[in-house]
């Protein structure tokens, strides 16, 4: 804030106020910034509620700024049709950019209003550079205030309903997944609109990161939604760093792992997708198969993961008994060492592509003969059980790398 303003300018701001906190000034104030807004941001009038409750926020608002403004020091009211304003948005989802337009409008009249009356001042006395420059920066510091504590009541109040609508989702799904027999109607209307005709596909959204919070798993599930073109998935958290979501499609649902881009908010988490199936019994073993694709990843495993592409290795699981077929299977090639582990990827990517050696030498950016080398070199130490190419060698590889993450702990008392 600039230093204390010249007399004149304290004059002149006096004579403002008295003038414009009339009862007659401020009605026309009012229906003159109301009519702006209301012209400028279209989506108040889709909202009865928040329409009838504009016009007592700008009156409120303007007397309290007008009472502030001759203070040598001026302290910030947030009034309470300002905050009746910000709950309402939030409860009409009046998108928070759309309710600070409404601010920055409110501040455009004002400054062209008495910029206005400035011009015209005919004062000898009158240096109308020290008058602009008092109104701006206190009707910029009034309306910035206005705006951070509108986002965060608004944000608060999103907050409430987020929670209790997530409360109401998740009961209604629990119910579901547990079989309770619901008549569709109301699975319906519990969840927003979600019907059980059709199709679903189930994803879920899982992160270790001890920084990762709800707003980051919620980023994300957006980002999925955005890359795979769904509308208006149903989205619950059953709590942890967890998010469940439903893709509802006329159509089974087409899912392949690189029609999405990991990079940004999806760079920490893992998703697992069950098959797209139909129906109430569809939703709920999509969601079932995608929890069992979830349940055999490695935490450290970051992507996302098509219960399609892995079933089987999803339907057996990690357990002991597993890991001890891939140490029967793999043998030698499962030594810790960087030249095994190195012999290892390249038999798992010549195997994902189909035996090619000129499209793996691609994929690993070596020479053709290197490929085949290593693949030499893993056969010698699979020995005569079983060749580079065995189902059981593509399975134990697999599991090694999705559920223990490229390194497989020596066997318990070993």
């Amino acid at each position: 804030m600039s230093a204390s303003p010249v007399p004149w300018v304290v004059e002149w701001v006096n004579q403002f106020v008295s003038n414009e906190a009339t009862s007659e000034r401020v009605d026309w104030w009012v229906d003159r910034t109301v009519r702006g807004i209301q012209e400028e941001v279209p989506e108040v009038a889709l909202r009865p509620g928040l329409a009838q409750q504009l016009d007592e926020a700008v009156r409120e608002n303007w007397l309290s700024f007008l009472r502030q403004l001759p203070r040598s020091r001026m302290e910030f009211v947030f009034v309470p049709g300002a905050e009746r304003i910000a709950r309402e948005s939030a409860q009409t989802a009046l998108p928070l950019e759309a309710l600070n337009r409404i601010y920055r409008i409110a501040q455009q009249s004002t400054w062209s209003y008495v910029t206005d009356l400035v011009g015209s001042v005919d004062d000898s006395r009158a240096e109308r550079a020290d008058l602009l420059i008092f109104l701006w920066e206190r009707a910029s510091a009034w309306i910035d205030r206005a705006i951070n504590e509108t986002s965060r009541v608004y944000h608060e109040s999103r907050r409430r309903i987020d929670i209790s609508r997530n409360a109401l989702w998740l009961e209604a799904v629990t119910r579901i997944l547990a079989g309770e027999a619901l008549d569709s109607r109301w699975i319906s209307s519990e969840l927003g609109g979600y019907s059980l005709s059709g199709h679903h596909t189930a994803f879920v959204l899982a992160t270790d990161d001890q920084e990762a919070d709800t707003e980051s798993l919620e980023e994300s599930y957006r980002h999925l939604a955005g890359e795979l073109r769904l509308s208006q998935p149903l989205v619950v958290r059953p709590g942890g760093r967890r998010l469940w979501m439903w893709a509802a499609t006329t159509r089974p649902l087409s899912v392949d792992a690189h029609d999405v881009s990991m990079d940004g908010p999806m760079r920490s988490i893992r998703v697992a997708v069950g098959p797209s199936r139909p129906g109430r019994s569809g939703f709920v073993s999509s969601h079932n198969q995608s929890l069992r694709m979830l349940n055999v990843l490695h935490p450290d495993k970051r992507g996302l993961f098509l219960y399609s592409r892995y079933e089987l290795l999803a339907l057996l699981g990690c357990d002991e008994e597993v890991d001890g077929f891939v140490r029967r299977t793999l043998g030698d090639l499962l030594n810790p060492e960087e030249h095994e582990a190195r012999l290892r990827q390249t038999v798992a990517t010549y195997l994902a592509l189909d035996g090619s050696a000129d499209r793996t030498a691609a994929a690993l950016s070596v020479h053709r003969n290197t490929v085949r080398y290593r693949l030499q070199q893993a056969g010698a130490l699979l020995g005569d059980r079983l060749s580079v190419t065995s189902s059981d060698v593509a399975l134990a590889l697999m599991h090694l790398d999705l559920c223990h993450a490229g390194r497989l702990a020596e066997r318990p008392g070993a």
